[in-house]
Parts: C-alpha cells; sequence; structure tokens
C-alpha cells in the first residue's frame, strides 16, 4: 500500500513549522521606513532543509503569508509574498535532498545544506528586488533616484537578512536533525 505524501504527520509538521516562520518574522529590527532585518528567511530555509522541497516551500509561503495578513501594509502583495518565500524553503530543500523526491539514501552534508540554504535565500533576495523595483518605479511612478536610494537600503537589510539566515537554518539543521529523527520526525520517515 503507497503512502500518502501529505500523511497526518507530515500536515502537524507543515502547520509547527508555518508558525514558527510566521513567529520568526516577527523577531524583526526596522530599517527606517523602507525594510527590516528578521529571522524569518532562516526559518524557512531550515523548513526546506529538514522536511525537503514540498513541506519546506508550503510551510515557508504560508507561514509568511500569514504575517503579511496581520499588518495592512503587507496584506495587497501576500501572495506575491507566498510565492516568494516559498522560493526560500523550496530551494534549499531541493538541493539538500538531491531532487523532489525524498529519497531513503538522501545523504545531508554540510555542504549541500550551505549550498541550499543559500541558493534559497539569494534567490529570494533576488525576486524581492526586482518586485521591490517594479512597484516603486512602474506602479508608484516614483522618480528612478528614489527608488535607486530605496533599492540600496533593500539590499542591504535584505543581504543581513540572507547571511544570517542561511547561517541560522544550516546551524538549526545540523542541531535538529538527530533529535527528529530519533522522535520519528525525519521527512523520509514521516
Amino acid at each position: 500500500m503507497e503512502k500518502k505524501y501529505w500523511s497526518v504527520q507530515r500536515l502537524a509538521v507543515f502547520g509547527v513549522m508555518s508558525a514558527l516562520v510566521f513567529t520568526s518574522s516577527w523577531m524583526q529590527i526596522p530599517i527606517g521606513d523602507v525594510s527590516r532585518v528578521h529571522l524569518g528567511n532562516g526559518f524557512c530555509a531550515l523548513t526546506g532543509l529538514l522536511f525537503g522541497p514540498w513541506v519546506g516551500g508550503f510551510a515557508s509561503g504560508v507561514g509568511s503569508m500569514l504575517f503579511d495578513f496581520t499588518n495592512p501594509m503587507y496584506i495587497a502583495e501576500s501572495w506575491i509574498t507566498f510565492l516568494t518565500k516559498f522560493a526560500i524553503g523550496f530551494l534549499a530543500g531541493l538541493i539538500s535532498w538531491g531532487g523532489l523526491k525524498q529519497k531513503a539514501a538522501a545523504v545531508h552534508t554540510l555542504g549541500r545544506d550551505i549550498a541550499g540554504a543559500v541558493v534559497g535565500v539569494l534567490a529570494y533576495v533576488a525576486l524581492y528586488m526586482g518586485k521591490s523595483f517594479i512597484v516603486m518605479y512602474y506602479i508608484e511612478r516614483q522618480t528612478l533616484g528614489a527608488v535607486q536610494v530605496q533599492m540600496l537600503t533593500k539590499l542591504a537589510s535584505s543581504m543581513v537578512n540572507a547571511v544570517a539566515g542561511a547561517i541560522v537554518a544550516v546551524l538549526l539543521a545540523k542541531a535538529l536533525r538527530p533529535a527528529l529523527h530519533r522522535a520519528g520526525l525525519f521527512a523520509r520517515e514521516m
């Protein structure tokens, strides 16, 4: 009998990781009116590293989208947040797990975890910067000079988020995998 991918255990892990992504997005330091440094991206990458591309992507997207629902300033773009944060967890999991399927023989090396986390958070930075430029320049019709100043601030805080997120994700993944394995909550056991 073939086991369903979205088992009760996997759905529970999805819910917990979505909640962790949501909560970690609140741990922030505002940078003026245009940006913030937070741990949400690190937990998006962590979810992918621990539970693979699909759980990682969906939990990252949903947790971040729910965070957007708590602030009227972000709610209109919550669907974009879902897609861009999905990319972090999905890519981190894809690289760490070595493909789209949870492979019983998947070996999680430090190098794969670092590559997955770095690719995930940098892909987000690229998507976020692209979206920000389109919104500010083409939709809001700000002058190019004003957009460039804001983009520099956003890029600086996004890179701090990326570096901190990758480090947090890799360290926590290494620390949590043995306990998850013993508890039977490791992705290939669910």
